[in-house]
């Protein structure tokens, strides 16, 4: 019997053999445990933590939750900048870095892909390392890599590339625990709609114990970072998005400038990266920081000016389109960057054919509310490309190179809960047809002083509403009261950077994938272990009233 039968097999029995099993054996929950987001924005303090060694204490934990009556969430790098992973004081949180065994390894068609499996609390950048002493590495990432591998796929992680699309369509399959306490085994074959439904699963539908996650020959990426103006951009729109396979843009909006840097793989040795870094240094950093924290809490007016200072200081004044500085590196150093400092993110995606008529809309409404000392943005506002379509059927893959372009898919199944556009059609020459557009509004939080958002992130989410985008989900997007059910504080409750929430409208946006994800969600975990935090769920629409 292989893993995948075992599994399917003890999924059946689990129920059965949980008579016999005593639920507290072997937990030791830590009270008095407060869990705090990477932003520092929201914590909590459940009634318990949990960190498991193995899959057994995971599911005595669930069987544990259900016979007490409790609720938890799972957490791993608390990157997420909302409080979508925050459990109530009388819940549980659950944390799975000691799952982070490798499994298994097995390398196919000529050695063009491999398939690792590993326990889902492994750190992604902790993956790469193993999967680089093997000659592989991950297909694509987003900007970080401290999230788990359970994390990654669960809030519709995405990079910058018009060649590739969500993290998600690298799993081959993933092993759950439901809130029933089975072992679920699920690919593309095996309980296809769970699998749809797990792989953006806002931790919802199970407990990601175990997941294989298709990779490639390792390769370096060889860049070129350009300073453009931004009527630059606009003007070259419709080039510049498939003109690499990696590609992402910084606009700084009072300066009138981006940076555009674009990537490719190559075989060439590793360059150092030769690009300064002024706020890399640690007098530029906490320079830097002291100037948001003046401009946040004393005198707001002086934002653009610093915008233009440290723009100058990092980055020079003078264009590079064309002429940019190239570096090589290894693809993991390539694709992460530097996230600075604690901040609010809210970001949003809508077909990339919009770009153009929505960076308009933005730069108007930011130079016009600096204008009128209504409210100032902080920068970069990040400017990305995404290729979520997929192929009718898998690819052949036998005639790639270590170079070649595109994803080796895990999966060819679109998530219920996917955020971008749904009528982008798949083609096998990408074009900007094609592509998802994300705008990331990022304000920081300058030595951890909250900065007002609520202005400039309302405008912004209008904007992306109207141009046919959503939110992605673990963002901190605000929404308003006008979009929720019944029942909710009112208006003047809130506190400027609190999540209002966006019911209404998610519920029309998904429609039939939202019934049918719901309807998942209910049969994997009937009792609600995995409703922590219910508030969140309810003003986001993805429970019923």
């Amino acid at each position: 019997m292989d893993e995948k039968d075992s599994i399917i097999s003890s999924s059946t029995t689990s129920t059965t053999s949980s008579a016999i099993i005593d639920p507290m054996a072997g937990l030791n929950g830590i009270k008095n445990y407060t869990f705090k987001n990477w932003a520092g924005i929201f914590s909590c303090k459940p009634q318990l933590f949990f960190q498991p060694s193995n899959i057994d204490e995971v599911t005595k934990i669930i069987l544990n939750a259900y016979k007490e009556g409790k609720t938890f969430t799972v957490i791993g790098s608390g990157h997420s900048p909302s409080d979508l992973c925050c459990a109530n004081p009388n819940g549980w949180l659950v944390n799975l870095d000691k799952l982070n065994r490798v499994l298994d390894f097995k390398v196919y068609d000529g050695g063009n892909y491999a398939d690792i499996t590993v326990e889902a609390g492994l750190r992604v950048y902790k993956l790469n390392e193993i999967l680089g002493a093997k000659g592989y590495t991950i297909q694509n990432l987003g900007s970080i890599s401290e999230q788990s591998v359970a994390g990654i796929t669960a809030t519709g992680t995405h990079g910058s590339s018009a060649f590739h699309g969500l993290v998600s369509s690298q799993y081959v399959n993933l092993t759950i625990i439901n809130g029933k306490g089975e072992l679920i085994y699920l690919d593309s074959e095996t309980n296809q709609d769970v699998f749809r439904a797990a792989l953006l699963s806002l931790g919802k539908i199970g407990v990601i114990v175990k997941a294989t996650i298709r990779a490639i020959p390792k390769y370096k990426i060889k860049s070129t970072q350009e300073v453009i103006h931004f009527e630059t951009l606009l003007e070259k729109w419709d080039d510049i998005w498939t003109s690499s396979e990696f590609i992402r843009c910084w606009w700084y909006p009072y300066t009138r400038k981006c940076v555009l840097w674009r990537g490719n793989k190559t075989t060439e040795q590793v360059h150092e990266i030769t690009r300064k870094s002024w706020w890399g240094t640690k007098f530029g950093r906490i320079f830097y920081e002291c100037l948001l924290w003046i401009s946040v809490k004393i005198y707001p007016g002086i934002t653009p000016f610093v915008e233009t200072f440290v723009f100058n200081r990092q980055y020079g004044a003078v264009e590079t389109f064309g002429n940019g500085d190239v570096a090589i590196q290894e693809s993991i150093d390539g694709l992460n960057m530097d996230c600075l400092f604690s901040q609010f993110v809210d970001e949003w995606g809508c077909p990339l054919l919009n770009g153009p008529e929505v960076l308009r809309s933005l730069d108007h409404s930011i130079q016009q509310a600096a204008s009128n000392k209504e409210f100032y943005v902080h920068v970069p506002i990040e400017v990305r490309c995404s290729n979520t379509t997929l192929p009718p059927h898998q690819l052949d893959y036998s005639h790639r190179t270590s170079t070649s372009k595109g994803a080796v898919y895990g999966n060819i199944l679109r998530p219920y809960l996917d955020a971008t556009p749904r009528d982008l059609q798949y083609a096998e020459h990408v074009t900007n047809n094609q592509l998802t557009l994300y705008i990331n509004a990022t304000i920081y939080r300058p030595f951890g002083a909250n900065t007002p958002i609520h202005k400039w992130f309302t405008l912004f989410e209008h904007t992306m509403g109207a141009a046919g985008g959503k939110p992605h989900w673990a963002k901190n997007f605000l929404g308003d009261v006008s979009m929720l059910p019944k029942g909710v504080k009112p208006k003047e409750k809130y506190l400027d950077y609190e999540m209002r929430g966006m019911a209404s409208e998610i519920i029309k946006w998904y429609g039939e994938d939202l019934i049918k994800w719901q309807q998942i969600r209910k049969q994997q975990d009937p009792n609600g272990v995995f409703l922590a935090n219910k508030d969140w769920c309810i003003r986001n629409g993805i429970l019923e009233v």
